[in-house]
């Protein structure tokens, strides 16, 4: 029977803690729901509370052994859990993380959990019992006394005691716990109920209201029609999303006796979306050939990785369905990752039209209590198909054989605050060696990283070279802005406006791509030539024109748009540079009879906004779609046959060996939005740069070219995919502090690593952010070097640092950031 376990927490502390098991222990969230268990029911997995400092705190059990340490240990007052909460596999994954991105174990556990699990809980304060002598006076005895006259067993938060004293209020309840007349307790929020929502089902047959067509049907019936057309069940608000019904009419609808409803949980409304499962579509003979060696790995059951690289609407997702579908019939799971929240509507769509309520979505949009809903579903093995964003890679999908990750080159799979700092596409590819799973990873613009991989037969390549059925890649047109200045119409060049205008009189759409939010990117007096900063960040204010305001895009400071310049009092201050909402303004301007939607952060901050705003353009609601990178990736719109994009420069204004590569990336994605129906596709890149490299290649679709002569420039200067780009963090309030701690730890790290595997330290790209400032450094490591080199490299040079660190370094915060992306 183990004695012992070793338990993680969820702070930056990389060691875990271990405390004696008792013969026996209580079991449950509380009193009220508690059981008595055995020592031997504690088993790694299981939730605890632990005495942890001056408190009672939540850590997740790692391991159970006999070992007894040689020194005195504590011990577990509670389990939480009467079984496992994590899986032995995602455990081993998160040790995997835990090492490799040198973060905590208890952060990378806290990075597998959903909201709803709660390890990280809210600390609550409460008396401790048989208290016999309070405090004397001072901050103490107002604190004592306040708790003391709660009734009953009554706790508080300890966020209440700090807003109500402040600094000094945490520092006085920090004494009274050391002196035992306080217990600080962390409490998990119990298990929620399931949200539950009502849908709406036929009381009779579709079919049977075309039977009350007339010559003129009143307005009901034309909305009881426009119904008839609508898969059910469906929510009130799908329903009155539909054109024509309002809600007299639904009224009207609901009152004549042909809907019903019921309530179900809410993860179960997507059951409103039309389950055809027999509708899969056959493979063409390109396809067939592509999917072929899938299948066969598939049924072997082994560790395979490949590369889907195919053009825009090949039909890579083709390939994606009927890999999950064969990975079905041999009763294994299935975890899909797609980029973007963005791309989550369209994509749970087409897979839900086979896989129906076997798929369980997961995104941070979706509240605490859905994501855990869904997460309970997984984990029970009611549902076998997880689809989420980068966190979906630790989805408790039982017993997972295929792995699919779509747009695999997305930056968005790099989490880079707060730790772990993983990269999805990394961890999914150690979770499908863990499982002897299959891992497709697909793009029409792989990274360089998967593209030598590839090379190095680490992964095996796919190609899906021609688009499918009609249609064509487009023709792509590079305007140079620095030629048509006076031939503008808005943000438009005459090439593009023009273009623009003959698909609004054929009824197609056009999508435009601006990759800068607000009305002007930043704000300029004429005069003195001042421009407005963020007064807590390096960064220039962002205007946003709707509210009158001007916004940092880093803190979230924000201030009214002034009418004189801060510093000269001139009235001559403009905007300058242009975000998306002058762009909207703008079209309207020149465009005034098109219909215009916006899609950046501004638009979709509310729930389901991303789905609601390409439902209209989908259904047609709409002439030109236009923003920022979000309209650029994973959608499929038949009728779009323009795509412009107002500034393909924007890219190249962060500094990074990457932003060749993102800016190809990034043209080509949205120009493959175009053209992928029947209707031939025109592109417009807009640019002052018409001979860069990415350009030229993204004109000709050529992104095996673009690869080769990117990949030459980074075998010269070693950097990724030859090598792995460690960067090294240091944050402090004192900027003089950072500096120093910065110097020193570099200098350690420069003596570990030779051959000058280490650059730097500077100030970061932004130095002050939020009134922190910021340095940093990299590290080139060998490409082949796995976490336990890694793991031992930054544990020395801690350990060396811990020896030479200057006085009061303790300001400075150090984070490492492996395989950073910048």
């Amino acid at each position: 029977m183990p004695s012992f376990a070793d338990i993680a927490f969820p702070t930056a502390v990389r060691r875990c803690f271990t405390y004696r098991i008792p013969d026996q222990l209580k079991c449950g969230m509380d009193d009220s729901s508690e059981i008595s268990v055995s020592a031997g029911s504690v088993r790694p997995g299981m939730r605890v509370w632990v005495p942890l400092k001056n408190q009672m705190a939540i850590g997740m059990v790692v391991r159970t052994h006999q070992e007894t340490p040689d020194f005195e240990t504590k011990d577990i007052i509670r389990t939480l859990d009467s079984r496992p909460v994590l899986s032995d596999e995602l455990l081993k994954l998160a040790e995997w993380v835990h090492r490799f991105y040198y973060s905590s174990l208890g952060e990378a556990i806290q990075a597998a959990l959903p909201a709803g699990m709660n390890f990280i809980a809210e600390p609550r304060v409460r008396m401790a019992p048989n208290v016999h002598k309070p405090p004397s006076r001072g901050i103490e005895r107002e604190i004592f006394d306040f708790l003391n006259d709660l009734s009953g067993d009554t706790d508080i938060s300890l966020n209440e005691i700090s807003r109500q004293w402040q600094k000094k209020g945490e520092r006085a309840i920090d004494r009274l716990a050391k002196k035992g007349l306080i217990e600080i307790w962390q409490i998990p929020k119990v298990r929620m109920k399931p949200q539950m929502e009502t849908v709406w089902s036929w009381k009779v047959a579709p079919e049977e209201i075309k039977e009350l067509e007339s010559s003129s049907p009143p307005k009901w019936i034309r909305g009881l029609q426009v119904l008839a057309e609508l898969p059910l069940p469906a929510t009130r608000v799908e329903i009155l999303a539909q054109p024509g019904i309002t809600p007299y009419v639904w009224k009207r609808i609901r009152d004549s006796g042909y809907v019903t409803s019921k309530e179900v949980p809410s993860d179960q409304a997507a059951s409103a979306l039309p389950h055809e499962p027999d509708s899969i579509s056959s493979l063409n003979e390109e396809q067939a050939s592509v999917y072929e060696p899938v299948r066969e790995a598939i049924e072997a059951e082994e560790y395979k990785r490949f590369l889907l690289y195919g053009v825009t609407g090949s039909g890579k997702t083709e390939i994606y369905i009927h890999a999950l579908r064969d990975t079905l019939a041999r009763g294994r799971g299935g975890l899909i990752l797609v980029p973007e929240i963005a791309l989550t509507p369209q994509t749970v769509r087409r897979f839900y039209r086979i896989f129906g309520d076997q798929i369980a979505v997961l995104h941070s949009r979706l509240s605490e209590r859905e994501r855990f809903d869904a997460w309970s579903s997984l984990q029970k093995g009611e549902k076998t198909i997880a689809i989420g964003a980068r966190s979906a890679v630790f989805a408790p999908v039982r017993n997972p054989g295929l792995i699919i990750i779509d747009e695999e080159h997305d930056s968005s799979y790099k989490q880079e605050d707060p730790a772990p700092r993983y990269h999805a596409r990394e961890t999914a590819i150690m979770r499908a060696r863990f499982n002897d799973a299959v891992i497709m990873t697909g793009s029409a613009t792989p990274s360089l990283v998967s593209l030598n991989a590839a090379a190095t037969d680490k992964c095996r390549m796919l190609k899906l070279e021609s688009r499918h059925a009609l249609a064509e890649l487009p023709d792509v047109t590079v305007l140079d802005l620095k030629q048509y200045r006076s031939a503008m119409r808005g943000p438009l060049a005459v090439p593009l406006f023009l273009a623009v205008e003959e698909a609004l009189a054929k009824k197609e759409q056009i999508i435009l791509l601006h990759n800068r939010r607000g009305f002007s990117t930043f704000i300029q007096c004429e005069d003195c030539g001042q421009v407005l900063e963020c007064p807590h960040c390096s960064v220039s204010l962002t205007h946003h024109r709707s509210r009158r305001h001007l916004r940092c895009h880093y803190c979230g400071y924000s201030r009214l748009m002034p009418r004189q310049c801060p510093s000269c009092d001139s009235e001559s201050i403009g905007e300058l540079g242009m975000g998306t909402q002058r762009v909207e303004d703008e079209l309207r301007e020149v465009l005034p009879d098109a219909r215009i939607l916006r899609m950046d952060q501004d638009t979709t901050s509310g729930k389901n906004a991303h789905d609601n705003i390409l439902q209209k353009f989908g259904r047609g609601d709409a002439d030109i779609l236009m923003g920022t990178q979000i309209v650029a990736k994973g959608l499929d719109f038949p009728n779009v046959t323009v795509v412009g994009v107002i500034n393909s420069d924007t890219e190249l204004a962060f500094p990074s060996y990457r932003s060749a590569e993102r800016m190809y990336q990034l043209l080509s994605q949205v120009a493959g939005r175009s053209g992928r129906g029947s209707k031939p596709g025109k592109v417009f890149l807009q640019t002052l740069m018409p001979d860069h490299s990415a350009l030229r290649f993204a004109r000709s679709h050529d992104f095996p070219g673009f690869a080769r002569q990117e990949m030459m420039s980074r075998k010269n200067l070693d950097y990724p995919p030859y090598s792995r780009l460690a960067k090294v963090f240091f944050r402090s309030a004192d900027p003089q502090m950072v500096a120093r701690v910065a110097e020193t730890f570099t200098g350690i790290l420069a003596g570990l690593l030779h051959n000058g595997t280490v650059m730097g330290p500077s100030p970061s790209a932004i130095e002050r952010m939020n009134n922190i400032y910021s340095w940093e450094a990299h590290i080139k490591l060998h490409p082949e070097k796995g976490g336990q080199f890694i793991e031992r490299v930054f544990d020395r040079a801690f350990e060396a640092y811990d020896k030479e660190k200057p006085a009061s370094s303790g300001k400075v915060r150090i984070t490492v950031n492996v395989d950073t992306m910048h």
